[in-house]
Parts: C-alpha cells; structure tokens; sequence
C-alpha cells in the first residue's frame, strides 16, 4: 500500500479507478516509462478537464478504447479484447446450449440489422413462420439496425421461458413483421453425418468451439458402425477450430497411439496431449481440408497426416498455428491472448503455411459471388457488366462511382438437424475422397 500510495504522489493527482488495477510491479513501468506516464495524464484530463463533463459509462468506454488501442498495436489478428457481452455469448457457446429462438443470423451486408440465414426446425423462429432471407431490424420494439451481430444476438437470446418480440422486413413488403415468441432451449449441434454411394459414412465437424464436439461426433460414430459401414469421410472444410483440448480428444477418436500435438511457449517445447488407445474409430478413412480449415481443425489433421492414420484431401490449410489462452478481465470482458505456437507430431508448424493436403483438389462447393466497383461513370448512369454470360447491373452515385456485389444464397438447413447434405456433382473434393477409399 505505501508504494502505491507513493506512486499516486509521484504522479501528482491520478486516476485511482486506473491505478486499482495495477499490481506494483505494473504500476513501477508506468511511473517509469514516459508513454505509461502520458496515458495516465490522458484519462486524469479527460477525467478532469474534458469541456463536457464524462459520465461513468463514458469513462468506461474511454477505458475499453485503451484496451483496444493497445492491442490493436501489436497488429496480431488473433490476440483480441471481447466486451462483457460478447464474453458472455462465447461462454453460452462454450457450454453448447443456449436460451433463444432458434435462428443461424449473418450481417446484413445490405444495410443494418442481422441477416436470418436459417431457422430450425421445431423451435420458436420456425414455428412462428420466420424464413431464411429475412432482416431483423427490432427487437422488443427497439431498432437495431445500427448495432452490430454480437449486440443483436445478445438481445434475442435470454433467460428460458421468456418472451421476445422481433420485427423483421421481407422482400415483397414495406411493413415490418413482428413476431412474438418464447425463448427455449436450443442446443449446438456441431456434427452431420450420413451415407454416401458404397456405403461409405460421412461426418462433418463444423467447429470446436463446445465441450460438446466429443460426444456428438462419438455418437454419430457409433451410429454409423451399428448401420455397417466401414469406412469414413471426415470433412473439417470451413470448420475455423475452437477448444484445443476438443482437438486432442476428438483426434484420439481416430488415432490409436502417439504424440496429436506439441505446444512451444516463450519458454519450453512440451507434448500436449497424446492418444490414449481408446478409439472410437479404427476403419479406413480420409480427412478433408479447405482454406477455412483452421486452428483444432489443423492440429487433427496434422496428426492424422504425421500419424499416416489417414490421407488428407482437398485445399491448403489456413495456417493458425497459434494458440491462446482467454483470460477473464475484472469488467466481465474477455482477453483472447496469443501465448504459444502448436506443432505436429513431427514438430511441423504450420503458422501462416497450413496443412498441404496429401491430395490437392480445389473445393468447388460454392460458386465465387460476382463483385466489382469502379469509377468513371456518369451521375445515375446504369452500369452492365456480363460475365459467364450473366448481366449484372449497378447505378452509379453522384460522384460517378459505382459497386455491385452479389447477395450470398441463404443456407439450406437440413429438416433434421445433424444430418448432413452432400452434393457429390459440385463437389469434387469429395468425388476424390470416394475415390480413395475405393
């Protein structure tokens, strides 16, 4: 207590909201590091001296934007603050259930709100009749078109049982829908499966970002093995990873023994986990991989290439190789922190590289969405482009400016969730795995 109340004197009269939070050794680089000091002297003259008067939940916000500033200035993608609300619907996330209505939502990349891309089945958002297409612009009569997804997602989820009302604009109509609906329980399911020609099963993981991923996949596994089949296709494209110790365990679902990943800190290289012998799934199989495959999706792939346990098809990776611890902050936000790098069992890393596949096959699922913009237009001048035989047409705005981008298909959920669709003549990642395990 003396050295901070030392400290406080030495800095003339500071703000004790910011130096409570500091342990001494903290407090000691501030005090001795010019750029510390001047921080410090920023908040006390805001605090001070500011023409208008801050309110606490503005000094809050001044606070926050320090966070973000100082992170932002380590220009690392992957090392991030989350605000209280945001930490919270990470956390729902993490325990792969929560209290809503039962709508996957996307930005609206037309305007404000939030985009529905699907509805499930038998819970409130299908039930009341709201469609994939739709733009939710209210919630409990409130506009939220000026908030962004994480903020609209938070107002609609809530406690079980309880009512939420929310407006929506459809194509074809200029008066907003409300529908009122009670919250219920939805839960994450994070694997489909199903079976294709040959008798071959399939079992897509589409994240690890619940604790949940082990369970559902050891089920549909189980599932598939009681129908008979043999062998497996286990599709990780666009799966952007999660929880690192879901990776090891759902990596010990296929590999029987040896190292799954190596973690390398400031410090020390050490094993992180390893397979323990009790597989779920011991027949022949391929893995597949695209340019969205990241993070827990690369440590098993990389295991399962470095093991031979299996083939991996498809794109390169995206290459995170690094990992991070999230730390709880004591407003209620969360800090997303890079501290160590992971290897493969043969020590690879992949950071910035990504898995190559063993067998290279361009993912031609989705057609690319047609964008252009330019200049040179006159003012209101209609611009046609035509490509592939396809028109498209924009205006251009005052300045003569002009873009056009073309909207993304509403996803098709299927009727019953965790059973996957496959499309095998667009998809020739997947012919190819066939192939293989042929």
């Amino acid at each position: 207590m003396k050295r901070r109340a030392w400290l406080i004197v030495l800095g003339g009269i500071l703000a004790a909201l910011v130096y409570a939070q500091l342990s001494g050794g903290v407090a000691e680089t501030f005090n001795r590091n010019p750029y510390g000091q001047a921080l410090i002297q920023t908040y006390q003259l805001l605090q001070n001296q500011y023409l208008t008067r801050l309110e606490p939940d503005q000094l809050n916000r001044v606070l926050e934007g320090g966070i973000r500033g100082m992170l932002g200035a380590l220009d690392d993608e992957f090392t991030s603050y989350s605000p209280p609300q945001r930490a919270n619907l990470r956390n729902q996330d993490i325990q792969g259930e929560f209290f809503g209505i039962g709508a996957t939502l996307a930005p609206n990349e037309n305007g404000g709100g939030a985009r529905v891309q699907g509805v499930i089945r038998g819970l409130p958002a299908f039930n009341a009749g709201i469609r994939a297409g739709d733009v939710i612009v209210e919630v409990d009569g409130q506009d939220v078109t000026k908030l962004d997804l994480n903020e609209i997602v938070a107002r609609i989820r809530g406690p079980q049982n309880t009512r939420v009302t929310v407006g929506i604009r459809r194509e074809g109509t200029n008066a907003i829908l409300r529908f009122e609906m009670i919250r219920q329980r939805v839960e994450i399911i994070s694997v489909s499966k199903t079976i294709l020609p040959g008798n071959v099963g399939y079992i897509a993981l589409e994240t690890f970002g619940n604790v949940r991923v082990i369970e559902q996949l050891n089920a549909a596994l189980n599932e598939l093995k009681q129908r008979g089949v043999q062998k497996l296709v286990f599709d990780l494209r666009d799966n952007g990873g999660g929880l690192l110790d879901q990776g090891c365990q759902v990596a010990r679902a296929f590999i029987r023994e040896g190292p799954i990943v190596y973690t390398r800190t400031r410090n020390e290289t050490r094993l992180y986990c390893e397979a323990n012998g009790q597989v779920t799934w011991s027949g022949p199989m391929v893995v597949l991989i695209n340019g969205n495959s990241a993070s827990a999706s690369e440590i098993v792939a990389g295991a399962m290439q470095d093991t031979g346990r299996a083939k991996v098809i498809g794109e390169t990776s995206f290459g995170k190789g690094v990992g991070q611890n999230v730390i709880n902050l004591a407003n209620g936000g969360d800090l997303t922190l890079v501290t160590f790098e992971w290897l493969t069992p043969k020590r690879r890393g992949i950071n910035k590289q990504g898995i190559k596949p063993d067998i290279e096959v361009k993912d031609t699922r989705f057609e690319v969405p047609v964008a252009f913009e330019g200049t040179g237009a006159k003012p209101g001048e209609t611009v046609t482009i035509t490509i592939g035989g396809q028109t498209f047409t924009t205006k251009a705005d005052a300045q003569g400016k002009f873009n056009f981008s073309q909207p993304r298909p509403a996803v098709n959920l299927p009727a019953e969730r965790g059973q996957a669709e496959v499309d095998l003549n667009k998809d020739a990642i997947l012919r190819r795995a066939l192939e293989e395990l042929r």
